[in-house]
């Protein structure tokens, strides 16, 4: 294969990425809902293996009161401006804003990732939105593999065997095409 420049790998990097998102659209438009499922039990399964998951209950009924509390209060504030404006309350906007401490957030968010990963893994459309996220990840190593001299290669594929690492299926197929030699 010939050797290419930075740019051009970067270029073919951002071709194969393109690639890869659309097929990833595919799959995810195939079974509408997947994602949102799968996000929805790994935030449970984190909140769960967190010790989180009764706290996270009583949260959620504090704030249906606190919301329910906020409602009426907004309600209230609403008929209030409706009266002066002498407009139908309806027609008056409301606004309500809530948040969560960042650190519980990053680590429900980083269980939830793990979880989402166990739960994709047991669907067959989730192994491969898997597969093509890992093929992603790895693009630009796979680009410079694929155009690598052979002894570079050689050298990249004992590091990931010392490293226990698995290869994807385009690093194997960049492999295979490299031991046949340069294509003029």
């Amino acid at each position: 294969m010939p050797s290419l420049l930075v740019p051009e790998k970067e270029d073919w990097k951002e071709r194969l990425d393109h690639k890869i998102d659309k097929k990833m659209e595919t799959l995810i438009a195939s079974e509408p809902g997947l994602l949102a499922r799968i996000g929805q039990q790994a935030r449970q399964q984190a909140l769960q293996s967190l010790g989180l998951a009764q706290l996270q209950a009583e949260l959620d009924a504090l704030a249906a009161q606190k919301g329910e509390l906020q409602r009426q209060e907004q309600r209230t504030h609403q008929a209030m401006l409706a009266v002066v404006r002498r407009d139908p309350i309806n027609e008056v906007a409301d606004g309500y804003l809530g948040s969560q401490h960042p650190e519980v957030s990053r680590a429900i968010q980083q269980r939830q990732a793990a979880h989402e990963e166990d739960l994709l893994a047991q669907d067959e459309r989730g192994l491969a939105i898997l597969r093509l996220r890992r093929e992603k990840e790895n693009l630009l190593d796979t680009i410079w593999l694929a155009t690598a001299p052979p002894p570079l290669q050689e050298l990249w594929k004992k590091l990931t065997e010392l490293l226990g690492e698995e290869r994807t299926q385009l690093q194997t197929t960049a492999l295979a095409s490299g031991a046949k030699g340069p294509s003029v």
